[in-house]
């Protein structure tokens, strides 16, 4: 069986985000660059708006939003996985945070996965302990 959960960021704090890429695109001087901050902004907005975490056999997904932006990480060699609570310096997005790489959208709900080479990843989720257990079956 396989494991697909998406994740969306909450439409409040996406009204609140898209006020400020608003203001923060109405900011730099002349049009063309306004036009350019807000392409660029709104591009962010669509793409990092959900992340959709998928888990098979062999490997696990994470993407975000509709677009190009994804990720693919082998089952093999995993050798734990384990619900975590990231803080908020941790923050948001795709980013190393000095243990490993992170992946998440919105909350500070996550899972650290180890592989055996001492590599990690962090899944940002609303649902850890669910996605724990759909990796945890499949690297037995």
């Amino acid at each position: 069986m396989e494991y697909t959960h998406t994740q969306k960021v909450p439409e409040n704090v996406l009204a609140v985000a898209t006020i400020a890429g608003l203001a923060l695109g109405l900011t730099p001087p002349g049009w063309i660059l306004r036009l350019l901050t807000l392409g660029v902004l709104g591009a962010a907005a669509l793409n990092f708006r959900s992340l959709t975490v998928s888990v098979d056999s062999e490997k696990i997904q994470v993407q975000y939003g509709d677009g190009p932006v994804k990720k693919s990480f082998p089952i093999d060699g995993i050798s734990s996985v384990q619900p975590i609570r990231t803080s908020p310096i941790m923050g948001w997005g795709i980013h190393f945070v000095g243990a490993g790489w992170l992946f998440n959208v919105y909350g500070l709900d996550a899972v650290e996965i180890t592989y055996s080479s001492g590599k990690k990843i962090f899944i940002g989720t609303d649902e850890p302990h669910i996605l724990t257990a759909a990796i945890s079956k499949r690297i037995g």
